[in-house]
C-alpha cells in the first residue's frame, strides 16, 4: 500500500487519543455514548448509539468527535477487527470505552485511510506483536500507535485509493451475503422437492442402505 510514497510515524499525522473534543459544554448537553459492544467487527462501523448527558460521560470515559477513528485497543477485539469512523454522534461528541484508542487524523491524511490502515491484517499483527500487560489483558500500547509508520499520499490519491478499496469491501459483503442465502435456500429447496424425510409425504418406496449400496454401480457406464 506504501508505492513510493514518504512514510510518516502515526502521531505526526494524527493526533492520538486527544483529551478533549469541544470546550464549553454544559453538564446537560447530550452526548453520543459508544460502548465497545456497539463497534461491529465485521463492518467496522458503530451500529447502535447511545444518547447520555455530557455530565454522565466526561470522566471514566473516551472522548472523540465526529471524524475521529476508534480502535480497540484490547485483546480480543483488537484482532477481531474493530474499529471505526465516529460519525452521526450528537452534538458532533461521543464518549466511548476506556479500551478504545483515538486517533484524530490531522490535515495531511483523511480519516478513511488511517481506518483502513488500521483495519489491515499486517497492522493488527504488528499491533498484537507491541502488546503489554498480562494474557487475557493485553493491549495496544499508545507509544505504538504514535510510532507506526504509515504511508502518506497525496490527499486525492488517498481519496481515490479508498474508494476502490470501499468498492471491493460492497463485493464482499455482497459475497457473504449470497453464501448465506445460499445455506438457508438448499434445505428449502430440499423441502420443496422431496417433502419431510421423516415423515415420507411424497409415500416413496422405503429401502435399507445396504440394499442401494452393494458396491457394484447399477447404471451402463
Amino acid at each position: 500500500m506504501s508505492g513510493a510514497w514518504p512514510l510518516q510515524p502515526l502521531g505526526s499525522v494524527c493526533e492520538i487519543n486527544p483529551r478533549t473534543v469541544s470546550g464549553g459544554l454544559a453538564t446537560s448537553t447530550e452526548v453520543t455514548f459508544v460502548p465497545m459492544s456497539f463497534v461491529d467487527e465485521s463492518e467496522g462501523r458503530i451500529v447502535r448509539r447511545e444518547r447520555r448527558t455530557y455530565g454522565e460521560v466526561s470522566k471514566g470515559y473516551v472522548p472523540f468527535r465526529d471524524g475521529d477513528v476508534l480502535f480497540a485497543r484490547i485483546t480480543p477485539c483488537m484482532q477481531n477487527g474493530k474499529a471505526a469512523i465516529a460519525s452521526d454522534l450528537t452534538n458532533g461528541v461521543g464518549f466511548g470505552s476506556t479500551e478504545f484508542h483515538v486517533i484524530r487524523p490531522g490535515p495531511r491524511v483523511l480519516a478513511e485511510w488511517v481506518f483502513a490502515l488500521v483495519r489491515q491484517a499486517c497492522f493488527r499483527a504488528a499491533a498484537e506483536a507491541s502488546f503489554t500487560g498480562t494474557a487475557g489483558q493485553q493491549r495496544v500500547p499508545a507509544s505504538f500507535m504514535a510510532r507506526v509508520p504509515i504511508p502518506v499520499p497525496p490527499l486525492p490519491e488517498q481519496g481515490r485509493i479508498v474508494k476502490l478499496l470501499d468498492a471491493a469491501e460492497e463485493l464482499r459483503r455482497l459475497r457473504t451475503a449470497a453464501d448465506h442465502r445460499t445455506a438457508d435456500l438448499i434445505p428449502a429447496l430440499f423441502h420443496e422437492i422431496f417433502g419431510d424425510p421423516t415423515s415420507n409425504p411424497k409415500r416413496w418406496d422405503v429401502v435399507e442402505m445396504r440394499e442401494i449400496l452393494d458396491g457394484t454401480p447399477n447404471y451402463a457406464p
